[in-house]
């Protein structure tokens, strides 16, 4: 077997998933170690790094990324949790068809039992009178919600449904844990599948594992399918806790796959019995919400209600009046209640006559085990694994996912506790696998023009912290070369340039230039130069931010990108960059908006992306000239400083060869505020507002779009006032009013409460 060559042995006395005890591979390893290949170091560490470009790529890398520190949009620091990406181990979990098929059945009946136990927990409670759950250990849980039950309050508990189960030392079966409240797992099976199936396609379709990408599409009509009666055309959202969320990354994913809005509670309101999301065009009906908040966080009205800010007011009386669908519904964390977990071998004989086909996990037992790959020394070891099983409902038919999420278990883990960090695919190999029967589910609503109040706000502040991020890292880069090609620069035009390029740096962070002390140049012009790589980083970190909240409304390939500037974000703020690093940033800040413009779909989503950039590429094409160009300079100094504006702006290589000269203000100042050939100029930017507030149906921001463009007509004379350049001050002046009154109006107009209660999409 291919793994000899790393020497893996098995735990002594344990039940190994490879290994027999005759020391040869089990039946189902044979195959599936030939369809592997060879699985020697050199190759493992190579598949290892493989899988974890592929996870980054699919956003695992800037979604769950610790960026504890970010620039909030107003300026100020704000704080993320902590997270981190998962390690998908390259040596799959395999489980015999026969073997799983046994586990399927075994998830089936579990599901029925436990839908079986809520409806009479919240209903006539035979239970209770049997003495199997005593009235008063139902009521003194937690978890028990009374407000759940009441007759026909819900048709169905459970649409999901995930069994965590493993091996025992001696390979028998057990169960760990159950998941009915808001089950986690689906989206991480898809994800993990995918990167697997591009890491090892030959060798997947080779081993014959079962495939598993149908069940999105199982799920989303098993949600159709909930949809009140009279509801035609059924609208599905997918209610996430947000990127603060410990399993956010699963979220967007499974939202993306699932082709529906992701929402938080803030998106979504209940009114008139209904409940609607809050667009940017007023209220639109939503039927069916696929909860990933679990009952605690669910409705700030119930008792108990721990969840902040979380949660949507009146979403669970509004699921008990049958104005909305909730699945899982609310309740079902009952079933995850130990006091029900010991009793529910009695419960399945009294509801249901039949007796559990798998016990559970005995305290302590010691484990079966699974080859793991170490990529620290490049061995494997022999590590206990957890898999998690996913069943979906729909009316009485249940698919279960032939597959599953296998989590490692570290010494010291409890195996009830999804605590890892390594994670498996899980093969179902051998047999024939029974192919569902398709239904073809009738299309629902097109979302493709709906885009939520929230998702608007984001996108406009992730194209304004794409271009404060660009700007920051190339006045910086800028600085930074000129100050290393020319290191006498500090001292030409008794400090001018030093002072002119300070502002630039500042100008291109957003804050204002102090004015500088007796300090000599040299000792604060290095410091200035290393505040603005920090600010660089809290720029990316703020990028990074904003695209998380709207990762499924991006282009596949731009996971890659942003992971990439996530790590970045960490490199500024740990090491002095160098001129590569700047211009690795910028090679990825360049692709991110050459996806923007080329891969994101042309919607009013994508307006409000570039409407935030473009507005914000205006007002830092003014504040450059502002900071570098307003001081009245000697020539000596005036050529550095406009070079070095020009190149924050990408247009020097455009004057050079358009004028053929050193810099004249004049021409600068055409290039850069007039020249609506130049895609980096104030009147360029002017013109794609003018397009987008078009587009909106924003009159009143046409208008101020309308003010800036005539403020930028302003002549350029040669007079200066106490050192200042009198036109470019007043150039400037006049164009950023509107600016920054069109910065205000887009928030106010857009994204600030209440919704527009008289304008009502797709009843």
């Amino acid at each position: 077997m291919s793994l000899d060559t790393l020497r893996y042995t098995p735990a002594p006395g344990h039940f190994d998933e490879v290994t027999g005890l005759d020391g040869q591979a089990r039946p189902v390893w044979q195959g599936v170690a030939r369809a592997l290949g060879a699985l020697d170091r050199a190759t493992l560490l190579e598949r290892q790094r493989q899988a974890d470009r592929l996870l980054d790529a699919e956003g695992t890398g800037h979604l769950v990324h610790d960026l504890s520190l970010a620039v909030g949009r107003h300026g100020d620091e704000a704080q993320r949790s902590q997270s981190h990406p998962w390690r998908l181990d390259p040596v799959p979990y395999v489980i015999d068809r026969a073997e799983f098929d046994l586990l399927a059945d075994a998830a089936l009946q579990r599901m029925r039992v436990l839908e079986a136990v809520l409806a009479d927990c919240y209903g006539p409670r035979t239970l209770v009178a049997a003495g199997v759950v005593p009235a008063a250990v139902l009521h003194g849980l937690p978890s028990f919600r009374p407000a759940a039950g009441g007759p026909g309050a819900v048709g169905q508990w459970l649409t999901t449904y995930a069994l965590d189960v493993a091996r025992d030392a001696s390979g028998a079966w057990h169960v760990v844990a159950d998941a009915t409240d808001a089950p986690s797992g689906l989206g991480y099976s898809l994800l993990n599948r995918t990167v697997l199936t591009r890491l090892l396609p030959d060798g997947m379709r080779a081993a014959g594992a079962a495939p598993i990408h149908d069940i999105a599409d199982e799920l989303r009509r098993a949600l159709a399918a909930m949809a009140p009666g009279d509801r035609r055309s059924p609208r599905t959202v997918l209610l996430s806790p947000g990127p603060a969320g410990d399993t956010y990354v699963e979220h967007s994913y499974l939202a993306t796959r699932l082709g529906v809005h992701l929402v938080e509670g803030a998106d979504l309101v209940m009114r008139e019995g209904r409940l609607w999301l809050r667009s940017i065009d007023g209220l639109e009906p939503i039927d069916v919400v696929h909860r990933r908040l679990d009952d605690a966080r669910l409705d700030p009205l119930e008792p108990g209600h721990v969840g902040g800010g979380m949660g949507v007011p009146g979403l669970v009386w509004g699921a008990r009046s049958g104005g909305v669908v909730v699945a899982n519904a609310y309740g079902t964390a009952l079933a995850e209640a130990g006091a029900v977990t010991e009793v529910l071998d009695q419960a399945a004989m009294a509801l249901c006559g039949e007796s559990l086909r798998l016990p559970l996990l005995p305290r302590g037992a010691a484990l079966a085990t699974s080859p793991v790959f170490d990529r620290s020394d490049g061995s494997v070891h022999a590590r206990p694994v957890v898999v998690r099983l996913q069943v979906v409902r729909r009316g009485d038919d249940h698919r279960v996912m032939p597959g599953g999420a296998g989590r490692v278990l570290a010494p010291g883990d409890h195996p009830a506790a999804p605590t890892a960090q390594i994670a498996k695919d899980v093969w179902v190999v051998g047999g024939v696998a029974a192919r569902p029967v398709r239904v073809v589910a009738p299309p629902q609503v097109n979302f493709g023009s709906s885009v939520p109040k929230r998702v608007a706000d984001s996108m406009y502040w992730l194209g304004r912290a794409a271009e404060r991020a660009e700007v920051a890292t190339r006045a910086l880069r800028v600085v930074a070369q000129q100050l290393e090609q020319d290191p006498a620069l500090v001292v030409v035009d008794d400090g001018a340039w030093a002072l002119g390029a300070r502002a630039l740096l500042r100008s291109a962070q957003a804050v204002p230039a102090a004015p500088v002390d007796g300090t000599p140049v040299g000792e604060w012009l290095p410091a200035e130069v290393a505040g603005a790589a920090q600010a660089a980083a809290a720029q990316l970190a703020a990028l990074v931010q904003e695209a998380a909240s709207v990762r499924e409304y991006l282009s596949a390939t731009t996971g890659r990108v942003l992971g990439r500037l996530a790590r970045a974000h960490g490199a500024l703020l740990e090491t002095s960059p160098s001129p590569d690093d700047l211009d690795a940033v910028l090679a990825d800040l360049a692709a991110l908006a050459g996806l923007a413009m080329e891969s994101t779909v042309r919607g009013p989503a994508w307006r409000f992306l570039d409407l935030g950039r473009r507005l914000e590429r205006s007002l830092a094409v003014v504040g450059a000239i502002e900071a570098a160009l307003g001081a009245s300079t000697g020539p000596m100094a005036l050529q550095p400083l406009a070079e070095a504006t020009l190149s924050t702006h990408e247009s020097l290589v455009a004057y050079r060869r358009m004028y053929r000269s050193d810099v004249d203000l004049a021409a600068v100042l055409d290039l850069l505020v007039h020249d609506d050939t130049n895609p980096r100029s104030l009147t360029f930017q002017l013109d794609r507002l003018r397009e987008h507030v078009l587009g909106l149906g924003w009159p009143g921001g046409g208008r101020l779009v309308e003010d800036a463009a005539v403020a930028s007509l302003v002549h350029v004379g040669d007079s200066v006032v106490g050192g200042r350049r009198v036109a470019v001050d007043g150039l400037v002046i006049a164009v950023r009013g509107p600016l920054l009154a069109l910065a205000d109006a887009v928030v106010q107009h857009w994204f600030a409460d209440p919704v527009n209660p008289t304008v009502v999409r797709g009843q």
